[in-house]
């Protein structure tokens, strides 16, 4: 694949700010009735008895938001697997009676593509999600999706795309429920996209106030959520490795006590996604342990007044659904708003990654991707 040609910006609106403000508009293109309709064609004799959902980097987050969902909303046995590891070691229930979705941006991930031929010569039907419509895996699959927007080939961390494979996944598992269902979730879907189109500029004043403080002050980070959160930490420390080129680590919500305050300095920030009531005392006990430390905190929640630390800084990200994966898109434009405003403060183009500003470090990608395997 040839990248298309584009021109290095040095100031703002960098590509990324561009597609944080797509991220509205690339939902409602999930949401189009065309495109319902063509999936519910594809799907509607499907009644599975198991769901797996596969991918890697960021599509392997993607797949996770995914089958959290599948898991509590569908109530069906969902398990989630890195591609290579699905093709070492194919899980059990690999057969007819199963719904594979796979996620890879470009669509020529070789253990993603691999993985899917692999399911689909063990008889299970196989949902394949991309950017790019003659990709391996969309023509693999049994059935195809593509990104209405295309291939995101800046900024380098994917930003809008990892909204749309999460909505794409989250609607491919829809379709095996009832009419009923699907409708409400539907709607709702389509509140959580008005809502994140009506707080970006609220989003941009927050992230960059949290900028200024942490610019010159925090090289490492932790992330961590609960639940439909646990996906976007992933997501986010991903995208803070290749964007700032600086250490992070993403725990679920529980994990996060087990040892990571032994790390906890004054160049630490954290931050905590909260939007499941179930959780919300156990995330307010961690606020209030991380502030009497030196570490930075930034909480992005739905609940701005459940009692947080004074100390520490909270961003309101709006939700209120019956659909608590639904809780993933908000926080996860929150949290890219405050990671582009992040570099910018520190001086780092966030179009680019590590091994553009690095060029000794595309070798060593060179030598983990051959050409044409991802």
């Amino acid at each position: 694949m040839i990248e298309k040609n584009w021109e290095i910006r040095s100031k703002e609106p960098f590509y990324m700010g561009d597609s944080i403000q797509q991220i509205p508009d690339v939902l409602d293109a999930c949401l189009y009735s065309s495109r319902l309709h063509s999936m519910q064609s594809a799907m509607k004799h499907l009644k599975p008895s198991h769901i797996f959902t596969i991918g890697c980097g960021t599509s392997y987050n993607a797949a996770e938001a995914v089958i959290y969902f599948c898991r509590t909303m569908l109530n069906v046995p969902a398990e989630l697997f890195s591609a290579y590891d699905f093709v070492i070691d194919t899980p059990p229930g690999v057969d007819s009676n199963a719904l594979v979705i796979a996620f890879s941006h470009t669509g020529r991930t070789l253990p993603t593509c691999l993985a899917v031929e692999k399911a689909n010569s063990l008889g299970a039907f196989t949902v394949g999600i991309s950017s790019i419509e003659d990709s391996r895996l969309v023509k693999s699959a049994n059935f195809g999706l593509v990104d209405g927007f295309g291939w995101e080939f800046r900024p380098r961390g994917k930003t809008r795309s990892f909204h749309t494979n999460c909505m794409l996944g989250m609607l491919t598992a829809m379709m095996i429920t009832s009419p009923k269902r699907r409708k409400a979730f539907l709607h709702q879907a389509k509140d959580v996209s008005a809502s994140i189109r009506q707080n970006l500029v609220g989003w941009e004043k927050s992230a960059r106030y949290v900028a200024s403080h942490w610019a010159g002050v925090t090289s490492r980070y932790i992330i961590s959520g609960y639940g439909a959160q646990k996906s976007n930490a992933d997501e986010s420390g991903l995208k803070i490795i290749e964007v700032l080129g600086e250490s992070a680590t993403s725990y679920s919500l529980e994990e996060f006590t087990h040892g990571a305050s032994a790390s906890f300095r004054k160049d630490m920030g954290i931050i905590l996604f909260q939007t499941d009531q179930r959780s919300l005392n156990r995330c307010l006990e961690i606020a209030r342990g991380v502030v009497i430390s030196k570490a930075n905190l930034v909480i992005i929640t739905n609940q701005p007044n459940a009692g947080w630390p004074k100390n520490s800084h909270v961003i309101y990200a709006p939700f209120d659904g019956e659909y608590q994966s639904l809780s993933l898109f908000p926080v996860a434009a929150a949290a890219q708003n405050l990671l582009y405003y992040l570099a910018i403060a520190k001086g780092v183009n966030p179009d680019l990654n590590c091994s553009d500003t690095h060029p000794e470090l595309e070798d060593v990608r060179a030598i983990f991707f051959p050409p044409g395997t991802h």
